[in-house]
């Protein structure tokens, strides 16, 4: 009986270059890869060509040391854009050194200008079980970056950052050159230079050619510049028009005589209804008559009560705040005192009561005072008075609305 299996896993990529152990003497001219990674920016082919360096070194150590124990100093860069593994320990299993792999190839990726090689390098670590299945998922995420083509000038590439932060040049005799087909500048002959043997040309810091992101600073900048741009041509053809407009003025006035003349025109004839409305009689000639409370200024226990507008003075129509302060003999000990306000029309005559309102009297209190507010009617005379009605009945002195020069 014949059985298919099926694998759901990604087929496995081929690799670009074969696996060798760099030695010591091939490494000594590198940097620490973290070196070279604090101040240079690799394109994604340089990262992904490292990442792979990374999985083909740990799978050829662990073909011969097991898993080793990776530290700062142990992952380098040749001179040759190589990137090499020192193993300084192993490790019992893959659980071991599964965070600092992952760590590793992370640095990596986050030094991309693409962030979404990141982005795909992240997702495939995360899901990793052990070395192989890591290896293939890894490599799987960076295929798309890989060129079997550009791979020796990548490397070239990667040579010559690690040069530029060793701070000299390449030598001859391990230089990583440039395909058959590329052109290579002429050497100064030997014998030409002045300088001192050992003298290398400097070499610019790769630093000052990264491609930076531009700061939040900037991008702020930059957004009101843009905001400030539209407003001035937004505002621009008014203030121009304004502009033009005053200039015209100015320097061809007008005739403000001849503009601002107004020929006469006679009055409609007066209507029996106007002159009636403005007879002497019509606009209240007549004195408003006195306000009679009916009550006295004191009674029993109260000895004064006071009535005083709240807010300054009132005026007809509109509602009117009264102060009511009534005194009262501290020797009597009340308890409560009952009061409110009346409004009378000087005119007709009419009284409008308000509501009763009652205040505590604490023992031996000489004093209470309370707000009330009462509406005023259209009227040409009023008055405002405050009256007790509880313990005893008295009445405030009234005040008018208006204050003076009231008319009927």
């Amino acid at each position: 009986m014949l059985g298919l299996s099926v694998s759901r896993s990604e087929p496995a990529q081929p690799r670009l270059e074969p696996v060798q152990r760099i030695g010591n003497e091939a490494r000594g001219g590198g940097v620490v890869l973290h070196g070279l990674l604090a101040i240079a920016t690799l394109t994604p082919a340089q990262a992904a060509l490292l990442v792979t360096d990374v999985i083909d070194q740990l799978e050829l150590v662990r073909s011969r040391d097991g898993y080793p124990i990776l530290l700062d100093h142990a992952v380098t860069v040749s001179d040759r854009g190589q990137l090499a593994i020192d193993c300084t320990g192993s490790a019992q299993s893959w659980h071991d050194v599964d965070d600092a792999v992952a760590g590793l190839l992370r640095s990596i990726a986050t030094n991309c200008r693409d962030h979404a090689l990141a982005d795909r390098l992240d997702e495939s670590i995360a899901r990793t079980t052990d070395l192989a299945d890591l290896a293939q998922r890894v490599r799987g995420a960076v295929a798309t970056e890989l060129d079997p083509s550009t791979v020796r000038r990548t490397r070239c590439q990667l040579a010559e950052l690690v040069s530029a932060t060793k701070g000299r040049a390449l030598s001859d005799d391990r230089a990583v050159t440039e395909p058959a087909n590329s052109q290579s500048p002429p050497s100064p002959a030997a014998g030409s230079s002045l300088a001192p043997k050992g003298w290398y040309p400097p070499v610019g810091n790769p630093w000052h050619r990264k491609r930076r992101r531009l700061s939040r600073r900037r991008g702020v900048l930059g957004l009101i510049s843009i905001l400030l741009l539209v407003g001035v041509v937004w505002a621009a053809p008014g203030a121009w028009s304004e502009l033009s407009r005053g200039w015209d003025a100015l320097l061809h006035p007008v005739n403000l005589s001849e503009q601002n003349h107004i020929s006469p025109v006679s009055p409609p004839p007066p209507t029996p209804e106007a002159d009636q409305a403005t007879s002497p009689t019509a606009q209240g000639t007549a004195e408003p008559g006195p306000v009679d409370t009916g009550l006295p200024g004191r009674a029993g226990p109260i000895t004064l009560v006071t009535a005083t507008f709240a807010n300054g003075e009132c005026a007809t129509g509109q509602p009117c705040t009264i102060r009511v302060d009534v005194h009262v003999d501290p020797a009597a000990n009340l308890g409560a005192v009952t009061w409110h306000s009346s409004v009378y029309d000087r005119c007709s005559g009419a009284v409008l009561p308000g509501n009763d309102v009652t205040m505590h009297v604490p023992p031996g209190g000489q004093q209470v005072y309370g707000i009330t507010r009462v509406v005023l009617p259209p009227a040409p005379a009023l008055a405002v008075a405050a009256l007790t009605s509880a313990p005893a009945n008295a009445a405030s002195e009234p005040v008018f609305v208006p204050a003076a020069n009231a008319r009927c």
